[in-house]
């Protein structure tokens, strides 16, 4: 047993040595997942303020339309305003679908104007905004008038009350107050919430496919697997190093990019969201960690076995390539339809592959931790990869696959050969 350990040990430190020499498995498996997605985030970032700052810096060209006297503080207020043109239109309706105009202000007085009844005083005034919503133009300058026009009726109001003598607190009613209950780190481990899980399923799988494509096709297209299979070593030592080989790559890249993102998404939004994210905190619980390192490992133990066993069906690496793409597809679909937030892990989704340790991840960045349904979760995922690993060695079995002599595909094979045992069991 020690020498079977030995051997496993020597294959597998030499597969690691192979793979830092290789280009592609050094940027997928270690480069992508430091820098990919805080490279995204930031251009995300630089993207959102980019138009943002377009937005801010255009000029909204409006028309005042029968604008009454009393209510020229407010043209004096949007001509001091240098996002804001004024123009002097007779037909605004025209203009607007021309595209000479973005918004005209239509102001209509209703009966109580110029009273002091209190009653009347919330309906001193009526506006129309007459805009294009087919244009962004014209929609942003909608949208900046409206709160200009909030903003303005608003003290309009109180300057009306105060005429009248009506202390302010009369006409409030309502008052809202608001507060954030959640601290910063629950903050921090929500929004982790919604980002981790997916893209530590994501790079579990980015990290491992050209690793096991080059431990499979790979070894055939350079003619090098029918020498490995002469060497001294028993030929389930080869594929069992192969396989873990392919597995630590994958877990490596899910770690690397979680642990990059958690470096880098405070920085990121802290100037997106302002004071908002000034005191956000972005650590995780003991607990919680123990909880991603034993599901990524389990992950990247069964996608590596997913991956490899398609991949040997291939006998170049653009086939490996191929035959992948349908395995990566079924692991993500069910992935991107977990994103909303109240969804949690269940008995009934500890029960499917893949979902019950997206849902775990999210559950425990959270801080909620249901030990019986990581418990089912984690059965469920070592019971899959033992399920991959027979049909694996049921494949390894046949001596033409592993000398490369077949000539099927992985859907075939299973219909003739894993099928046709089936039966005879």
């Amino acid at each position: 047993m020690r020498d079977r350990v030995a051997e496993i040990r020597t294959l597998y430190t030499r597969e690691l040595r192979s793979a830092l020499r290789e280009r592609n498995i050094v940027i997928n498996s270690i480069i992508l997942p430091i820098l990919l997605y805080p490279v995204l985030l930031w251009l995300g970032y630089s993207g959102i303020s980019f138009v943002a700052g377009q937005s801010e810096r255009l000029t909204s060209r409006i028309v005042l339309a029968d604008l009454p006297a009393e209510h020229g503080a407010f043209q004096n207020f949007l001509e001091n305003q240098i996002s804001v043109e004024i123009l002097s239109l007779d037909f605004p309706e025209d203009s607007l679908r021309r595209g000479d105009l973005d918004v005209a202000i239509e102001f209509i007085q209703s009966p109580g104007t110029g009273t002091t009844d209190l009653r009347n005083l919330v309906d001193d005034f009526r506006v129309r905004l007459l805009y294009d919503g087919s244009r962004n133009r014209s929609r942003t300058a909608e949208a900046r008038l409206n709160d200009y026009l909030s903003d303005y009726r608003q003290q309009y109001l109180l300057e009306r009350v105060r005429d009248a003598g009506i202390r302010e607190a009369t006409i409030q009613h309502v008052w809202i107050e608001q507060e954030n209950l959640a601290t910063a780190n629950e903050m921090g481990r929500f929004i982790l919430g919604l980002l981790v899980p997916l893209l530590m399923v994501i790079m579990l799988v980015v990290g491992g496919v050209y690793p096991a494509i080059d431990a499979t096709a790979g070894e055939r297209e350079n003619a090098t697997w029918e020498t490995l299979m002469t060497v001294s070593s028993r030929r389930s030592s080869i594929v069992i190093a192969k396989y873990l080989y392919v597995a630590t790559m994958s877990f490596t890249a899910g770690m690397l990019n979680v642990i990059a993102i958690m470096i880098s998404l405070g920085a990121i939004l802290a100037p997106l969201a302002g004071e908002d994210a000034s005191g956000l905190s972005f650590r995780l619980p003991f607990a919680t960690i123990v909880v991603l390192v034993l599901g990524a490992a389990l992950m990247a133990l069964f996608v590596s076995a997913g991956m490899m066993i398609l991949a040997s069906f291939a006998r170049t690496f653009r086939e490996g390539q191929a035959m992948i793409g349908p395995f990566y597809i079924a692991i993500l679909i069910p992935v991107m339809f977990l994103q909303a937030p109240d969804l949690h892990l269940t008995a009934e989704l500890a029960l499917v592959p893949v979902v019950n340790v997206t849902l775990m991840f999210r559950d425990a960045i959270e801080g909620f931790y249901s030990w019986r349904l990581i418990g089912i979760t984690m059965a469920v995922e070592v019971m899959t990869i033992a399920l991959a690993l027979s049909l694996a060695h049921k494949i390894l079995s046949h001596e033409d696959f592993l000398t490369g002599s077949h000539a099927s595909s992985f859907g075939r094979f299973f219909k003739t050969e894993i099928l046709r045992w089936g039966r005879r069991q």
